[in-house]
Formats: structure tokens, sequence, C-alpha cells
């Protein structure tokens, strides 16, 4: 008899071991269902938000590309000036040079000129200062001559840029459900 009960204890122990794993199993099995839900709906809930980011982005390309090609007539404009102020400012500095020529002829009559040499003393004077003026203005329009070089160089590469930049937004017009 003590094989019977042990038996009976051991079916007993077996049935416990198989209702406990039915539970489990059905515990995983609420879990994963409630599981897969909540990534089903996270999955919506991207698709549904990337699809409005989308849309969004669809009505916005327009007016991007409105304000690209605007900024880029604008650009070409500031360009066209900079390369007229830059051509003005050469004529200004040869006709800046072009005066060096005139004091040193001006230093000539000073040396033929011996009998008016207290006016021309002042004279000399007033031409020394006008040299060192001219001096300095040369320099300055070099220098300005310089500085617009460089802006155009910089306003050639931002206008390169700022066509750079709107080349995804090209892309996204070709795209774009309502065109």
């Amino acid at each position: 008899m003590a094989d019977e009960e042990r038996i009976d204890e051991a079916i007993d122990r077996l049935q416990r071991v198989i209702r406990l794993l039915g539970e489990r199993q059905e515990f995983l099995d609420r879990r994963i269902s409630v599981l897969s839900r909540l990534a089903l709906f996270d999955l919506f809930a991207v698709v549904l938000t990337i699809s409005l980011l989308i849309i969004i982005l669809s009505v916005q390309a327009p007016e991007l590309r409105n304000a690209v090609a605007t900024m880029n007539i604008h650009f070409g404009a500031m360009s066209d000036d900079m390369f007229s102020i830059r051509r003005s400012m050469a004529r200004m500095t040869e006709d800046v040079a072009s005066l060096s020529g005139i004091i040193a002829q001006v230093d000539n009559i000073h040396g033929d000129v011996a009998d008016m040499s207290g006016s021309v003393g002042t004279m000399t004077g007033r031409v020394a200062r006008m040299n060192t003026n001219l001096g300095h203005m040369t320099l300055q329009v070099n220098d300005m001559s310089l500085s617009f070089a460089v802006m155009d160089d910089s306003l050639m590469r931002m206008m390169q840029d700022v066509n750079h930049m709107s080349k995804p937004m090209r892309f996204f017009n070709q795209m774009n459900p309502f065109r």
C-alpha cells in the first residue's frame, strides 16, 4: 500500500505541477497579448506621427522653395552690385595713381622757379600733405578693394551653400502629393 500512496502522491504532485504550468502559461499568454497590443499601438502611433510630419513638410516645402529662390535672387543682385562697386574702386585706384605723377610734376616746377621760392615752399608743404593724404587714401582704397574681393568670395560661397541647402527641398518637392 505504501507504493500506491506514493504513486497517488506523485500523481497529485504531477497534477499540481501541470496545473501550475497551465496557470503560468495562461499568465504568459495574457502578458504577451497585452505586449503585442501595446507594440501594435506604438507602431500605429509612429506611423501616424511620421505621416503627419511628411504632410506638414510637403505643405511647407513650396514656401521654403520660394524663400530659397528669393534669397538666391537677392544674393545674385548683391553679387552684381559688389562687382560694380569693385569695378568703380578699381577706376578710383587708377585715378588716384595718376595723382602721384601730377605731384612729381609740381615738384619739378618747384626746382625750375627759383624766384617764387617762398610761394613754392608753401606749395611744397601743401603738396607733401596732399601726397601723404593721397598715399593714405590709396592704401584705404586698396584695403577697400581687398575687402570687397573677400566679400565677393564670401557671397559666392553663401550662394553655393544656399543652392546646396535647397537640394533636399527639391527632392521633397518631387514627393509632394499636393502639387
